[in-house]
């Protein structure tokens, strides 16, 4: 309940500030939460490390910390003014040649040759979401379900009205109807939420990663367009469609999903690479017991 209160705080807040303003006080609560939140202070610098450790120092990862934590504020603020995004307003949030790229992605998808959208916990994936569910939709978006049925049905909330299918996990089967269907599916492949999936190089180290998008589009046939929407620095939100991913198909079906995997996670790190201040990750990435020498600080 507490959660559920503070999420509706927040949501009055944005929406009733000034974008500038409302991202100005994101900034200051974004340096607020990087010294509250311990846990995740942590495991973020230990990601950061494990990623970054040998090209920047420890003074420069904590830095990045802080920017990933401001940076995420930004976020948090954009999804709970997400009401007040609306096709007709789109170029107020989006960079130029953005509307573009999400038609593009509308241009995948179809009975004949389905398509799956795959992104990662980089940039503004719920404002990538809204665009393609507006301009390029339907399109059936696969989440987590929140601790309360009040948060979930509130984030639930601000997704409403933007083309978009909300999938929880638990009804994976859904994906197979929409992908009949010839509409787009959109998963974050960076998190297995559920604990299965396969082991795969990420970064330079063994990494669980989610198998589920790679099963369905062998399945299916479908192409895995991997999509990005990050933050540029005057404050739009550019739109990026990367080259389709299409799995392989042959007896070995293990080693077709593995191999899709690979080649997705491959592009999801050189994302990550590219915009690490917007690599939002607060939880183990890799093992649990694999410490590093800054889980103290």
């Amino acid at each position: 309940m507490f959660s559920f209160a503070v999420y509706k705080l927040g949501a009055f807040l944005a929406q009733s500030l000034s974008l500038p303003t409302a991202r100005k006080l994101a900034h200051v609560v974004g340096r607020l939460m990087c010294f509250m939140q311990r846990r995740n202070r942590r495991y973020l610098l230990r990601n950061l490390e494990v990623a970054f450790g040998d090209e920047r120092s420890p003074r420069e990862l904590k830095l990045l910390r802080r920017a990933v934590f401001e940076n995420f504020a930004v976020f948090v603020t954009d999804f709970l003014r997400m009401p007040l995004f609306t096709r007709d307003n789109l170029d107020d949030y989006l960079a130029e040649g953005s509307r573009a790229e999400v038609e593009r992605l509308g241009t995948y998808a179809s009975a004949d040759t389905p398509a799956i959208s795959m992104t990662a916990h980089v940039g503004n994936w719920e404002m990538g979401a809204a665009a393609t569910g507006m301009l390029a939709g339907p399109l059936s978006v696969l989440v987590d379900v929140h601790s309360t049925t009040l948060v979930t049905r509130f984030f639930d909330e601000r997704r409403a009205n933007k083309g978009i299918d909300v999938v929880p996990v638990s009804a994976f089967h859904r994906c197979f109807r929409a992908l009949k269907k010839g509409q787009l599916v959109a998963i974050v492949g960076d998190r297995s939420v559920t604990g299965q999936g396969i082991r795969v190089t990420y970064f330079g180290r063994e990494a669980q990663m989610p198998d589920g998008y790679a099963v369905l589009a062998r399945r299916f046939g479908a192409a895995i367009v991997p999509t990005f929407c990050i933050m540029t620095p005057e404050g739009k939100h550019n739109f990026i469609t990367d080259e389709p991913i299409v799995p392989r198909v042959t007896d070995d079906i293990e080693a077709d999903v593995r191999d899709c995997v690979e080649r997705c996670v491959k592009v999801l790190e050189r994302y990550v690479r590219q915009y690490p201040e917007q690599w939002y990750v607060f939880g183990p990435v890799w093992d649990r017991e694999f410490s590093t020498s800054m889980d103290r600080q």
